[in-house]
């Protein structure tokens, strides 16, 4: 048994600046990954397919080897559901840290530097809160966020509808159901794309065109089968990509009202939480 003395647990420093780095690299990361793939599967052949296929000359069980389109149409279902999958977890994830962050500026002492250490006490106490937040459903995480900090988020429905087609086609293999549509017997996916509008005949030569972000919307409703298009799909990383923009400004605002000044410096956090 080792004679030296147990280290104390870390500290490390939770700040908005780090989490919405984190956050938006991450998507950037997963929208030019799926760019990637799209592209790929863009340029696959029936007769590529063939060729890796017997790359090594021996497959698992020959017999049970599929086609081309067979194998093509399951690649793409498989790369719908992951896209919805990584989107949601890392909103959830993205939800928990600004969470605990927001948990942490609350019980900070205004009158004491930022990123200095949270009480025992305090450390329990939020650790507890954070754990049951954790667990909570994306719905559940929405509102307790509005509830004990006055955080909301414009896109929170986009969210939820990303959330419930995940389990649509996980489920169900995409088919919508009635547990899966609002009151209107809808389900709507929302799209960020970009709109580029001309000048009008009369305007200055040098007149440049105007560039507006825009949201459109696909709806489905019970019966219909999820499938999206490739632009639907990139788009959905860039609603993303505004929630992230929603939630951030929205934490910051409440660390400004909570500290009377803006919470860059971030806040202590026990490193085993």
């Amino acid at each position: 048994m080792s004679n030296e003395p147990e280290s104390a647990p870390q500290e490390r420093v939770i700040s908005l600046q780090a989490i919405s780095q984190n956050f938006l690299g991450a998507v950037q990361r997963q929208f030019d990954l799926l760019s990637y793939n799209l592209a790929a599967a863009q340029q696959v052949s029936a007769e590529n397919y063939e060729n890796f296929a017997h790359l090594v000359k021996i497959m698992p069980v020959g017999q049970l080897h599929q086609n081309f389109a067979l194998v093509r149409d399951y690649a793409r279902e498989l790369l719908v559901r992951q896209t919805l999958n990584d989107l949601v977890n890392m909103s959830a994830a993205c939800m928990d840290n600004c969470h605990l962050l927001c948990l942490l500026i609350r019980e900070q002492d205004p009158s004491k530097p930022a990123g200095g250490a949270v009480a025992e006490d305090v450390q329990k106490r939020v650790q507890e809160r954070q754990n049951a937040f954790a667990r909570a459903s994306l719905n559940e995480k929405f509102e307790a966020l509005e509830r004990d900090f006055g955080i909301m988020c414009g896109t929170e429905d986009a969210l939820i509808a990303l959330a419930i087609g995940l389990r649509s086609l996980v489920v169900r293999d995409g088919e919508v159901t009635k547990e899966d549509v609002n009151e209107d017997e809808e389900l709507v996916f929302e799209f960020k794309t970009v709109q580029v509008i001309a000048p009008p005949a009369d305007a200055a030569p040098d007149k440049k065109p105007e560039v507006r972000v825009v949201d459109t919307r696909r709806t489905f409703r019970v019966g219909d089968r999820i499938e999206l298009s490739n632009s639907e799909l990139l788009g959905l990383s860039v609603t993303v990509t505004a929630f992230f923009h929603d939630l951030f400004q929205s934490v910051d605002d409440f660390g400004t009202k909570t500290l009377g000044k803006k919470p860059a410096a971030g806040a202590a956090a026990a490193s085993g939480q």
